[in-house]
């Protein structure tokens, strides 16, 4: 029998990886199918405004959700509501379940449960834009793309920073002892 020629290996890696590409982007869609961040935004006013939520249908999506966030008091999910669609806009949905964004991805961790108090800001900033400087325990490293960092303009990843530090434990006072951590005192880390 004869080995494969090189010519015929080449051309089964290439067919391969574009297997696996159009696999990731179908994922990425599939995340994002039933999701409409102007029927969210549409939620947002009414719940945040109460009257006038019918003449918010017909704005544009990005000027009903910036008015929707401005000027309200004690209106944290408008407040987040930019970061919630950079969350969906970007697929991170299709890997992490994070209820904030009513999300259920297995790829990567339950970002309910990953993200600790003592996880601030910039901590938060890093696992975004440089994924393989801190791994999840039972999950391996090379899967999340490194180039958030380059795609997401800066205010969008402010935003879904703001969004992740918001909605769940991180950024808040650790109790003593929470996380299975032992040994820690509690409070964010700077």
């Amino acid at each position: 029998m004869k080995g494969k020629s090189f010519k015929q290996l080449m051309v089964e890696g290439w067919v391969f990886v574009v297997i696996a590409v159009v696999a990731f982007v179908g994922g990425l869609l599939i995340g994002d199918l039933g999701s409409s961040p102007k029927t969210e935004t549409v939620a947002v006013v009414a719940s945040g405004e109460g009257e006038g939520a019918e003449g918010a249908e017909g704005a544009e999506e990005e000027g009903a959700a910036e008015e929707a966030g401005a000027g309200e008091e004690g209106g944290e999910a408008s407040a987040t509501e930019p970061g919630r669609a950079v969350f969906i806009s970007n697929g991170c949905g299709s890997c992490h379940t994070f209820a904030a964004a009513g999300t259920t991805g297995t790829v990567g961790p339950d970002l309910n449960e990953y993200l600790a108090p003592d996880d601030n800001a910039e901590g938060i900033e890093e696992m975004i834009v440089d994924p393989e400087a801190e791994i999840a325990e039972g999950y391996s490293g090379g899967i999340m793309p490194h180039s958030y960092g380059k795609t997401i303009p800066k205010e969008e990843l402010e935003q879904l920073i703001e969004f992740l530090v918001n909605n769940s434990p991180a950024g808040g006072e650790e109790e003593e002892g929470a996380g299975g951590e032992e040994e820690d005192v509690g409070g964010p880390t700077n």
